[in-house]
């Protein structure tokens, strides 16, 4: 993956940006929440988050790893709590970085994961099940799934990638590109197409980059 180290552009920090953080000093906590505001060179204000309706308070001083998406890239680093406050709202404060790390999504760097999946006809009404399988790697710009039945060539199919705590992904709208079988099973490399809805795109851009944030635990 291409990757550069530069000084955290105040131009980038939209309120409202969409940010995840990663504990450092424990594998419990991991938390996605929101951007509020920044002072530049000072700190970064997130909305605090939440668990049960209720705000989670960040030890003072604890570290973290953050990480966001902006304008098809991943922005990495590492920043520590410097302050809370519960009004008029719960907000939590960052120490600001001095420097941040881009990798660039748009690439077909494989991640390995095991992710179970379906996949489903789009041109029937109600979708039929095509199969179901394990996705083995995923990529900005499609996978490799295994299944125990083959996948029908030139359609366009969706994809439902189901994640922990009933998490998925739907409607992920793919393309068979590549197809081979083994012991019975059918390997098959799958694109994302273009046409796939913004909501769809971002939430595997997120599980990308949650994928890229896991050896920044220590």
């Amino acid at each position: 993956m291409s990757e550069a180290k530069i000084p955290l552009s105040p131009e980038i920090l939209v309120c409202g940006l969409r940010i995840r953080i990663l504990a450092m000093e424990t594998t419990k906590s991991k938390w996605t929440t929101m951007l509020i505001g920044a002072r530049p060179g000072r700190f970064l204000i997130f909305d605090m988050p939440r668990a049960n309706n209720m705000p989670v308070r960040l030890d003072d001083s604890s570290r973290w790893a953050v990480n966001f998406i902006s304008h098809g890239q991943i922005f990495n680093f590492h920043s520590e709590v410097v302050g809370s406050s519960y009004r008029p709202f719960p907000v939590v404060f960052f120490s600001y970085p001095e420097q941040v790390e881009i990798s660039n999504l748009r690439n077909d760097k494989r991640y390995p994961v095991n992710i179970p999946v379906t996949i489903e006809t789009t041109t029937d009404s109600p979708p039929v099940l095509v199969t179901k399988g394990l996705v083995l790697d995923l990529s900005w710009g499609g996978c490799l799934a295994a299944s125990t039945l083959p996948i029908p060539p030139d359609v366009v199919l969706s994809m439902t990638i189901y994640l922990d705590n009933d998490n998925k992904i739907e409607g992920i709208q793919v393309e068979r590109k590549s197809s081979r079988s083994k012991q019975g099973t059918f390997y098959t490399g799958f694109s994302f197409l273009p046409s796939n809805p913004v909501r769809v795109t971002d939430r595997i851009g997120e599980l990308i980059s949650d994928i890229e944030s896991m050896p920044l635990r220590i």
